[in-house]
């Protein structure tokens, strides 16, 4: 708790700056990290990191207990049965076990997001005249990303509670307690299981949850935060490029001045194949599985309908889709961006430079022909077509599912 209300006083401070600081861009993947105890930055082992990882731990091993669970039930297939519900919601299950664990494979790789983080962090502008030359507030966390994320955390505590209250709620009205529990895999009998079990169990899935929510919605932050550095500085070159007005008489001046955003674009190439390299696979493989994901939610809400149940879910469909759009949204932004030089170059007042200005412009314009992209391995580049594309597919899926049900 106490960590909760630092984090917030320094949420509140970090809202009233006029210029934000690098460490101010991290707070929100960071702290979303923490909420199930797990941190990629820190190195130097405290008394507050080794809870915090005794609590990760702790969410790791009922994650493997749950998933061990549904494999076993999977496996038992005659307890299912028939049941399309049943099935639809172990798909649905299991595919958001896999879209969450690939992602947590992802920030397994400490050391490679440490490199990459510490490369941003130097190119970031340090003194206060330079952040607002490179607009650093322009590309802060927008005010409707903040409020995603809160609604995303609360779609998801509401789909996982709502048994949890609706039992309460049906333990007032009969004076008798169901023992609901989100998870199908898990089966209580309430004349026989004692109520510290369902107890037990729901703390279980809850710390299982914890992990598979900030997995899924976490790492794809720290994506965006990387992908909102390197947009800063590509806007940044962009715009100085187009407003730089070059004259034959400051010859050695102005070709240092375009070697400098020669220097820093191929500095931001490179970092941009890193965050590929690092959160390439698991963007090909999300894109598959948020498809399968949005299917089966889909299928779910239209079979329970007009319920707690249903409506839940159809709101955490809405936030998994609105997640790859975000994602989508800043892959479109790192081309743009990029894209960009290429008309600034274009732009420059170039009339009054010497040769050898002119032809370090041409050099740059070539090079922006090639915009840096964010990219699936090298397969499939990210951008809202792909966004278009993976929901054009689900919603096909779901409407060849959805004619089966009817």
């Amino acid at each position: 708790m106490a960590l909760l209300v630092k984090n917030s006083s320094q949420f509140t401070s970090i809202m009233k700056t006029d210029s934000y600081s690098y460490e101010d861009f991290l707070w929100l993947p960071k702290f979303s990290y923490y909420i199930c105890g797990y941190e990629i930055l820190e190195a130097k082992m405290t008394r507050r990191r080794i809870l915090m990882q005794l609590f990760h731990w702790t969410c790791v091993v009922s994650h493997v207990c749950c998933v061990v669970t549904m494999l076993k039930r999977l496996i038992e297939w005659d307890n299912i049965g028939n049941d399309f519900l049943l099935i639809a919601r172990y798909t649905m299950q299991f595919t958001y076990v896999i879209n969450s664990n690939i992602k947590y494979v992802v920030v397994l790789q400490k050391q490679a997001i440490r490199r990459l983080n510490g490369k941003l962090a130097a190119l970031y502008p340090e003194s206060k005249q330079a952040r607002i030359d490179y607009s650093v507030n322009d590309h802060y966390w927008p005010r409707p990303l903040r409020v995603f994320v809160a609604v995303y955390c609360i779609s998801s505590v509401l789909v996982i509670g709502q048994p949890v209250l609706m039992s309460v709620f049906i333990y007032i009205r009969t004076n008798h307690y169901p023992y609901l529990h989100f998870y199908p895999h898990y089966t209580l009998d309430p004349q026989q299981d004692p109520l510290w079990k369902y107890f037990a169990i729901n703390i279980v899935e809850w710390l299982h949850s914890d992990l598979m929510i900030v997995s899924n919605l976490s790492t794809d932050l720290w994506l965006v935060h990387f992908e909102m550095q390197i947009c800063m500085h590509l806007d940044y070159i962009a715009r100085s490029l187009e407003n730089y007005q070059p004259h034959w008489t400051r010859d050695s001046i102005d070709l240092k001045f375009i070697s400098q955003l020669v220097d820093r674009h191929d500095q931001l190439l490179n970092l941009q194949e890193d965050i590929n390299r690092i959160f390439g696979g698991s963007l090909l493989l999300n894109l598959l599985t948020t498809a399968m994901l949005f299917c089966n939610m889909a299928v779910c809400a239209q079979i329970q309908g007009l319920s707690l149940d249903g409506i839940t879910l159809a709101g955490f469909m809405i936030t998994t889709s609105s997640q790859l759009y975000l994602v989508c949204c800043y892959g479109e932004m790192v081309q743009l961006f990029s894209s960009n030089i290429s008309h600034a170059a274009y732009n420059n007042n170039w009339s009054d430079a010497t040769s050898a200005y002119k032809k370090s412009l041409v050099n740059i314009i070539l090079r922006a022909q090639r915009p840096a992209e964010l990219s699936a391995m090298g397969y499939m580049r990210i951008s809202l077509n792909t966004f278009k594309e993976v929901m054009s597919l689900a919603y096909r899926v779901y409407m060849l599912v959805g004619s089966a049900i009817k």
